[in-house]
């Protein structure tokens, strides 16, 4: 299978939204719900063993399903089934099972870069920090996910947006090892 490139990434997780009735600058509050609404998945919240967030099944042919372990607190839930999602729009028809390790690999990064794409689009991210010159901690609440991982957004964006980051930005708590 190909690897996918960012733009496309970002074309597919865009296309999810809108498929969702979602614009680029609403917050996604519950992943689950989109993949219900957005998706021909059945989507199950179930409890799982530690260490399995989610996964997509396939059992005989079935129409595939979505499983988001229901232990993990919303934002932990709201991130695995994004991540999920991505493993579904970008690996149709593919298995992690078929794979080599850096196969396996490089679709772990493809799913991750998607739920990161779904979940906070550059857009989303700008408004809300902007509107309230809030700290990354609020911002991340108010998103659904957890400060690391809107941090680590906010350093992608950092790097392509420098305008909107620099000294005096709407963005308070935020440094160059954010």
């Amino acid at each position: 299978m190909r690897r996918r490139t960012l733009l496309e990434i970002q074309m597919a997780a865009a296309l999810l939204r809108q498929r969702g009735g979602l614009p680029a600058s609403a917050p996604i509050p519950n992943a689950v719900d989109l993949a219900r609404t957005a998706t021909s998945l059945r989507v199950y919240e179930r409890p799982l063993p530690l260490g399995i967030r989610g996964l997509l099944a396939c059992v005989g042919g079935s129409r595939p399903a979505l499983v988001v372990n229901a232990r993990l607190p919303g934002v932990d839930r709201n991130v695995s089934a994004a991540h999920e999602l991505g493993h579904w729009v970008l690996h149709a028809g593919g298995t992690s099972n078929d794979a080599g390790r850096a196969e396996r690999r490089r679709r772990e990064w493809e799913a991750d870069r998607f739920a990161l794409e779904l979940l906070l689009p550059g857009a989303l991210v700008r408004r809300v920090l902007a509107e309230r010159r809030c700290s990354v901690g609020t911002a991340a609440a108010r998103l659904g996910v957890r400060g690391t991982y809107l941090s680590r957004r906010i350093r992608e964006l950092r790097r392509t947006d420098q305008p909107f980051f620099r000294r005096g930005s709407p963005v308070r708590g935020f440094s160059d090892t954010t």
